[in-house]
């Protein structure tokens, strides 16, 4: 815990077949769904209602990335998000709102991608988006969010070597209608992990690797001190 922010020791944490128990000392002033809290039982941010343990400007949180728990824990008043300069961008381009035609698996596919501490992420596929740009023909193998209520497209590109971040970027973009999926580029977004070394991103699988360079949406952030942090939990 940030030594300027919180005692040295608020309470203990038990994983014990899967479920996670936050124990706070009496001296600690935590809260939880509205008020203090002494036991909880913590929902991850895989669950419906996650839990939000309040600590002063602190926020802890547990995230569960496949079978991986770990605690996250959020500084509202870090120097890094006080300080924060934005995010670079390229100017709107409608070039770059692209429908690409969608082409249907006769079946759902899962896909895998490997997250950056080597961690399987895995997804569910509809199909592929394949449009063409600048002479180039693309095809990207977009996956259905959790909720399936839209797509969540994850991709690499040439920008990524000298302009946008190394890892690649992610998009949203709206469920197939009519054969098509509008991508609108504009909205690529750098993933969690370009601005802290305590979050975990999905890779782009190699299908999700295009030649050309997208020059559209959030270029590389600026370097600065990262304020989340995680640690995994082991039982």
């Amino acid at each position: 815990m940030p030594a300027d922010r919180a005692p040295e020791l608020v309470g203990t944490v038990t994983l014990e077949n899967g479920a996670v128990r936050l124990d706070a000392l009496p001296s600690a002033e935590l809260y939880a769904r509205g008020q203090p809290l002494s036991s909880l039982i913590l929902r991850s941010d895989a669950e419906t209602d996650p839990d939000d343990v309040i600590l002063g400007s602190l926020t802890l949180q547990l995230i569960r990335r496949g079978d991986a728990l770990a605690i996250r824990v959020r500084d509202a008043k870090s120097a890094a998000r006080l300080g924060f300069p934005g995010i670079p961008a390229y100017p709107v381009d409608p070039e770059w709102r692209v429908v690409a035609a969608f082409e249907a698996f006769s079946s759902e596919r899962e896909l895998v991608f490997e997250d950056s501490d080597g961690r399987p992420q895995r997804y569910v596929s509809p199909g592929a988006a394949v449009f063409e740009i600048a002479g180039i023909r693309c095809r990207l193998l977009p996956v259905f969010e959790s909720d399936r209520k839209r797509l969540f497209v994850l991709f690499a590109d040439a920008t990524n070597r000298d302009a946008t971040y190394g890892a690649g970027r992610f998009l949203y973009a709206p469920l197939p209608e009519d054969g098509r999926i509008l991508l609108d580029f504009n909205k690529a977004f750098n993933p969690p992990c370009a601005f802290t070394p305590y979050a975990v991103c999905p890779l782009p699988s190699a299908e999700n690797r295009l030649t050309l360079r997208v020059e559209a949406g959030e270029k590389r952030p600026a370097d600065h001190e990262a304020s989340p942090t995680a640690t995994w939990l082991t039982g």
